[in-house]
């Protein structure tokens, strides 16, 4: 049986189903969440890991300290620790060429500045799948630290089994994170979010996760600061004939991979191109719909249909789809050429992986150290000020500003 291959008028309803959105049980239950950790703090979280994670949890599970996280790390492979150890050096090599600087302008009457600080406490989710995530951990933690954050926390989810995964315990102590705390989903954002008696409230919190976790993040995000929306995971190849079809058909599958509703899509101009990855998609995975083909009447045109979804991740694969990539744009990630896998995008490209979803890439952008400051406007006096005070004087007294207009008159 072959996969059934649809024009970009499928695609577009594609595109409006794909966006950031939260249907009313979705929210109520989110709500009720956040409503209760706010109450009663780690005994709402706890009750909230028995229900998804482990029905046995106790109270003492919920935190690991970084002595917990040594313990459990050296359990981690001598290969996996170097291998971990490869994606860690990669990532903070991109992301420390990221490190914001102030911005000084100064006259003979005023000296103005834009000062980067870093954030004093932040919380970040790593979500899990069959086992943990360690290379999350990197890409929220490796920023975090160049920035120079004094505190780092992590949430995850608890395994059914209770016990630590090994190489995200390895990858928290590399970013030195201050501990682990051991709830994902709506929970543990709160949890960030509010305090608990365990978890002192955080002043960012950054990372991806779920649906649950993602419109947790969007609710409490008047309270403190958010990097994003970053949900269900998504992928589209603008493939041009000369692609490989094994690179096409492994980027699709390893995109499928992902957990909680992922989404990838090929655009192709090549029926040829077209027909052999309907027939290996289909017999790796027959009536899938987290796998969509399309036709489009040109790549032209089918970079158009992307960059009006604005995907997590568009790969340009084949030579001649490649030329688009100056093209490109409201994508989270652009992976050029067919030799660009995707999956080196979320383990040693050095990029980060925590990416706009949902459309979202239309205005957001991919996590990196400037979401780990805020700035701060300095500004000073310096010489003589009376040109400055009588401009400002007057726009004030216009404004109906008698007050100001003096302040800055007394000045000059």
């Amino acid at each position: 049986m072959t996969t059934r291959i649809r024009d970009l008028v499928a695609f577009a309803r594609e595109v409006k189903k794909r966006r950031v959105a939260f249907d009313g049980a979705l929210l109520a239950s989110v709500r009720a969440t956040l409503a209760d950790v706010a109450k009663r703090g780690d005994a709402a979280v706890l009750a909230s890991v028995k229900r998804f994670d482990r029905p046995s949890a106790s109270a003492g599970d919920l935190w690991a300290t970084p002595r917990d996280l040594r313990r459990a790390a050296s359990a981690c492979s001598s290969a996996l620790r170097e291998a971990i150890d490869v994606a860690y050096e990669a990532i903070w090599a991109f992301h420390a060429k990221q490190a914001p600087k102030p911005v000084v302008h100064t006259t003979r009457a005023m000296s103005t500045a834009l000062v980067p600080q870093p954030l004093r406490r932040v919380g970040a989710c790593v979500p899990r799948g069959v086992r943990g995530y360690p290379s999350t951990a990197l890409m929220v933690g490796i920023p975090a630290r160049i920035a120079g954050v004094a505190e780092l926390v992590l949430v995850s989810p608890m395994p059914k089994d209770g016990a630590i995964d090994p190489a995200l315990a390895y990858a928290a102590l590399k970013v030195e994170a201050d501990g682990l705390y051991r709830a994902g989903g709506a929970a543990g954002v709160a949890a960030l979010a509010y305090g608990t008696k365990r978890l002192e409230p955080v002043d960012k919190i950054v990372g991806p996760g779920n649906a649950h976790t993602t419109a947790a993040k969007w609710l409490v995000s008047a309270m403190v600061g958010i990097d994003g929306l970053q949900g269900p995971s998504e992928l589209v190849i603008v493939a041009s004939g000369d692609a490989d079809p094994a690179g096409v058909v492994l980027d699709l599958e390893a995109q499928a991979e992902h957990g909680g509703g992922p989404y990838a899509a090929l655009i192709s101009d090549s029926n040829a191109l077209l027909a052999v990855v309907a027939v290996v998609v289909a017999q790796l995975g027959a009536n899938r719909d987290d796998i969509g083909l399309f036709r489009a009447p040109s790549l032209s045109a089918g970079l158009a249909a992307a960059i009006l979804f604005a995907p997590e991740h568009l790969n340009l694969a084949g030579a001649k789809a490649a030329r688009l990539a100056p093209k490109a744009r409201n994508a989270g990630a652009v992976f050029v050429g067919s030799r660009t896998a995707v999956a080196f995008g979320d383990y040693v490209a050095g990029s980060n992986h925590v990416l706009p979803t949902g459309g979202s890439a239309r205005w957001a952008s991919p996590l990196r150290v400037e979401d780990f400051v805020r700035w701060t406007t300095r500004v000073q006096a310096r010489g003589a000020l009376g040109r400055l005070a009588a401009a400002g004087a007057a726009v004030a007294r216009y404004e109906d500003m008698a007050f100001h207009a003096a302040s800055m008159e007394l000045r000059g």
